[in-house]
């Protein structure tokens, strides 16, 4: 064993890594016992006692009066020194908090007379190479919250932010599906969709009661090698345990719409009503030995929106466009969003007489919300989506954990967790219609993708064995996850229907029926057809081993180095589709790749050497504390991203649809006319779901043929042959320093260098050529003009790369204070991500303007957030107020600039305009506006006799001061080809980043971030 960890600690310290966290859910405590003269005491004993549970562990120091333990609970610990010829120490008031390590020397005196001190509270861990930030329950009870999720609060904390796509969190620049959130030390993410368990439905609910949460830690960068599967940081949640007093809350909150200002772009109440109730109780089963604790919180949440079609609002019918129109305006209706959610947390804690315990901890979520329908984006009032194109939305969730902690000694101890979760989430669709997709005006008929059902499991084990030598504290361990999914999904069940063009008057004459006019009939009209059984069920394993050392060098002095290796073992391929196979075996496309279907690769070599530091030159006083790390991180892909790779060439297939698009001599009308169904016979009330057999004979007919094929025109996704998870290459550098003992300002500089990112690319592209009469020089693919695809019986081979990448540097200031009546955490972060693709899993669709030239791709990343600050506070006054605050800003992010039409005819609407003949605009090189979010709450208690029960009332104001919050909707980034194709500057469209109309008002076309201003009233009782 001894030549394993130092075989290991050699090769880590070789390769150079970092050890940011400790103990996961547990905290650590560390020191050296000193004499009056400053030299070390060997063979001291060291009692540390849970003031909470009466949990005891006793140390004895080394040869060098060092003294370190692990594993222990976050809480309020009492330590207790004992030495042959000097006076008893002890120190009460030791505050552990999770996955952090307190320093704490000690001086003992040669008397009689027993020293006893009152320690304050640390901010400052001297021993941790990267700088984190603890979230305590002082803060999580008083803060205002919209909402009661508790992941909202991380991002108070230096540069966490909401990623715009999914609504995740992000931390130092990266995707949101790529960070690692952990509950209990168990991963808590969605194994499928990315980011925290519940998904996308956890942006609306809650999934774990707030009630429920004891405190986290937020790690930006720089975690330990015990953890993986992250390229940015970690959210390290723990939640209660009971303690050896019964205490308990409860609690009432409705924030109602009428007491909330106007949404300043439509000028009415948009703001939902929403009541939430729920409480806690936890305590003794048995003294020092047994406890439990549960919590139950629901909500009920009703949030007035409307249908709107801006763009049509200006817009005078001809009788080209009257059907259209009128039923555009006929979907105009206000409709009721309805929230129901609840969620529990049971858990039972055992200490064994010699320090064993045993944690179960169980957790169950339910939501059920009627016109919800969401991929993650943020939510506003009015909505360009008729009701039709809503659903109904369900999700449950499931979670058990199982920690058991091995003491052998003080010094050797083994942590053992297992946890299993199971997701499902079934969403059922409004209609039975088929989906038109008629943007900038808007959306009609059933979602693309419903209904369709998802669920899935997660079971993990991860084992860690602590040994500390010396100065060394050594960890090895083995961490397995299996997942699996089972899924029936689908895209075009009904059939879908896409406009490509930004021109409203066009958009409306291709859905209307005239004299003449044929409905859908023109260039820019596709059509798509689901012909699958929409199953999928696959899984996949990941399993890691890791080692890793902290080596106290000196009471000033801290190394930390470790080694991770991660595998990942991805879903099969069934692939006994032979005649689809044959079509893509061995051609090697316009790009110059060749695929490989019937595999995915699986990956395993991720070797991750990680190495930090952190050196204390001042260690009294006003103590300083300088870091350093820098290490190799990996992430993992989410299971969403394979799932049409592994059933697209099975038969029958899972997920594949046919494409219809016009050729140089037909439409999609006149293709599905000469296969028997004319699209004007119905009216736009009720269009036709048109059988696959329809389909497929007019996509035989389209490609020249009369017998039908079932697999002509099909789209395909698969994987590319080197696909890989993500891997940051990470380097961070700061400084700490006590301003006074509950007073901490530091800077951090940190860099996270990203590669392997997932992108969407259409291999079967032909070559493009510039027209010779178009003197903007823009690449033109011909696909809505009869150009033929390298395999001209397919449509998109959509294969999922891992070539994009992103680059973050940011200088984070920051300061943190904490007292019993005052806390506060403040700090502003200086930022710059460039990336080029910010694909947060996208399951379809491309993002880059041009598939062979990704070079005005790399720009400004969707997540380059350039200027942020965060700061919160709590505050008690006399008379048993309290009153909490929460300021957030950041500047305005990207915006990236569309023409609003399919220019280079490659079927997607991505294309970004020219800003002279031959240069296209790079990616994102306009930017959104400023967001400031205010958010306060005042607190009155009264007593109810006893030292912890009272009645305590609230009042909470979100968007405190009504800041309009008003930036740019997707239509404003329409800026029109910017060059026209005599090589001239065209006028930009009106549309582009028009903040007001004429009339003064705002163009609702925008959004308001969040909500105007909105009071929430409550009462909770503790006890």
């Amino acid at each position: 064993m001894t030549l394993v960890i130092r075989t290991l600690v050699l090769v880590a310290f070789a390769a150079s890594s970092l050890f940011a966290q400790a103990d996961a859910n547990r905290g650590q405590m560390v020191g050296t016992v000193f004499d009056a003269k400053q030299a070390a005491v060997p063979g001291a004993k060291v009692k540390i006692r849970n003031l909470g549970t009466g949990f005891v562990r006793e140390l004895v120091t080394g040869s060098s009066g060092q003294y370190r333990a692990l594993q222990l609970d976050p809480g309020n610990y009492e330590v207790v020194v004992e030495a042959a010829g000097f006076a008893a120490y002890t120190a009460s008031g030791v505050v552990v908090n999770v996955g952090s390590t307190v320093g704490l020397d000690i001086v003992l005196q040669v008397q009689a007379v027993t020293t006893t001190v009152e320690v304050a509270e640390s901010l400052m861990n001297v021993a941790l190479p990267a700088p984190s930030i603890v979230v305590n329950s002082n803060a999580i009870t008083n803060l205002p919250i919209n909402g009661r999720r508790f992941q909202d609060f991380a991002t108070m904390t230096p540069t966490v932010q909401v990623e715009p796509a999914r609504q995740q969190l992000s931390f130092a620049g990266q995707r949101g599906i790529n960070a690692n959130v952990m509950l209990d030390g168990a991963d808590y993410n969605q194994p499928f969709f990315g980011g925290i368990r519940g998904g996308e439905r956890s942006n609306f609910n809650f999934t774990v009661p707030q009630s429920a949460i004891q405190e986290f830690q937020v790690v930006t960068t720089g975690y330990a090698a015990e953890y993986g599967r992250s390229t940015g940081g970690v959210l390290n949640t723990i939640t209660k345990s009971g303690t050896n007093a019964h205490h308990g809350d409860a609690f009432y909150q409705i924030r109602h719409r009428d007491l909330s200002r106007n949404n300043p772009i439509v000028n009415r109440h948009p703001s939902e009503t929403l009541k939430q109730f729920g409480g806690s109780v936890g305590g003794p089963i048995r003294s020092n030995k047994l406890f439990w604790f549960a919590a139950f919180e629901q909500q009920n949440s009703t949030t007035p929106r409307e249908v709107l079609f801006a763009q049509i609002a200006r817009v005078t019918p001809a009788t080209a466009t009257r059907e259209a129109y009128d039923f555009f305006k006929s979907e105009e209706k206000p409709f009721d969003q309805n929230n129901r959610a609840n969620a529990m947390t049971g858990r039972v804690d055992y200490q064994f007489v010699k320090g064993h315990r045993l944690t179960f901890r169980y957790n169950f979520s339910d939501s059920d919300e009627n016109n919800a329908v969401s991929v993650g984006g943020a939510l506003n009032p009015i909505t360009n989506s008729a009701v039709s194109n809503e659903g109904i939305e369900k999700d449950r969730t499931h979670t058990g954990t199982m920690q058991y902690t091995h003491l052998f000694s003080s010094s050797v101890l083994n942590d053992v967790k297992f946890s299993g979760s199971y997701e499902i989430r079934p969403r059922l669709a409004n209609s039975a219609t088929p989906s038109v997709s008629a943007s900038p005006i808007g959306s009609f008929g059933a979602r693309s993708f419903l209904p369709t059902t998802q669920d899935d499991h997660r079971f993990q084990i991860t084992d860690g064995l602590s040994i500390s030598r010396g100065g060394h504290t050594m960890k090895l361990g083995a961490d397995y996850n299996r997942l699996s999914t089972v899924q029936t999904f689908g895209f075009n069940q009904f059939g879908s229907f896409s406009i490509a063009s930004s021109d409203v008057n066009r958009i409306l004459t291709l859905l209307s029926v005239a004299t003449g006019q044929n409905r859908f009939d023109g260039r820019e009209v596709t059509y798509t057809r689901q012909i699958g059984n929409l199953l999928a069920d696959f899984g996949a394993r990941q399993l890691a081993f890791y080692g890793q050392d902290s080596w106290r060098v000196s009471p000033k002095l801290t190394l930390d180095y470790g080694l991770r290796w991660e595998g990942q073992w991805n879903p099969q391929v069934t692939a006994n589709n032979t005649s689809v196979l044959d079509r893509i075996r061995g051609v090697r496309f316009p790009n110059g790749a060749v695929l490989q279907p019937t595999s995915i690769r699986n990956t395993l070599d991720q070797v991750m050497p990680r190495f930090g530091f952190a050196w204390t030159p001042v260690s009294t006083g006003h103590r300083t504390v300088i870091r350093g790390h820098t290490g190799i991180f990996y992430a993992a892909t989410p299971l969403l991203l394979y799932s049409g790779a592994t059933n697209n060439l099975r038969i029958p297939p899972g997920d594949l649809s046919i494409t219809l698009a016009s050729t140089a001599t037909t439409t999609i009308y006149q293709q599905l006319l000469a296969a028997g169904v004319d699209l004007n016979r119905t009216p736009i009330t009720s269009l036709p779901v048109i059988p696959v057999e329809t389909v497929q004979r007019a996509a035989a007919i389209a490609a020249g043929g009369t017998a039908r094929d079932p697999y002509t025109g099909i789209g395909l996704t698969v994987m590319a042959s080197d696909y890989a998870n993500p891997r940051a290459f990470q380097a961070g550098l700061g400084a700490e320093t006590e301003l006074t003992r509950n007073f901490l300002a530091g800077v951090q500089l940190n860099y996270v260098n990203t590669v392997h990112l997932h992108r969407n690319r259409d291999y079967n592209l032909p070559f493009p050529a510039v027209r010779a009469t178009d003197r903007s020089q823009r690449p033109f693919y011909g696909l809505r003009s009869g150009v033929l695809r390298p395999i001209p019986t397919l449509a998109a081979v959509t294969a999922r790369e891992s070539s994009a990448r992103s680059m973050y540097r940011g200088m984070t200031v920051h300061a943190q204070y904490r007292t019993r009546r005052l806390q506060f955490l403040v700090n502003y972060t200086l930022s710059h991500t460039y990336s080029d693709d910010d694909s947060e899993r996208d399951s379809g669709g491309t993002n880059h303007d041009n598939p062979l030239n990704f070079r005005p791709e790399y720009n400004y990343s969707n997540l380059d957030q350039r200027h942020q600050f965060g700061s919160s506070a709590v505050v008690s006054l006399p008379f048993g107020i309290e009153v909490a605050g929460i300021l957030r800003a950041r500047s305005g992010l990207p915006l990236n600039p569309r023409t609003g039409a399919d220019d280079n005819q490659d079927l997607f609407t991505v294309d970004r305009p020219y800003s002279a003949p031959g240069v296209v605009y790079l990616r994102n090189s306009f930017r959104n506006r400023a967001v400031v979010g205010n958010d306060f709450r005042v607190l009155k208690s009264f007593s109810l006799g006893g030292d912890t029960r009272k009645l305590q009332f609230s009042a909470e104001f979100f968007n405190l001061f009504d800041i309009n919050n008003v930036i740019f909707g997707s239509n404003a980034a329409i800026y029109g080809p910017g060059v026209d194709a005599n090589g001239n500057p065209v006028a930009v469209d009106p549309r582009f980043q028009r903040l007001r109309l004429a009339d003064g008002s705002y163009d609702p076309n925008n959004q308001q971030v969040g909500n105007p201003f909105q009071v929430q009233l409550g009462v909770r009782f503790f006890f």
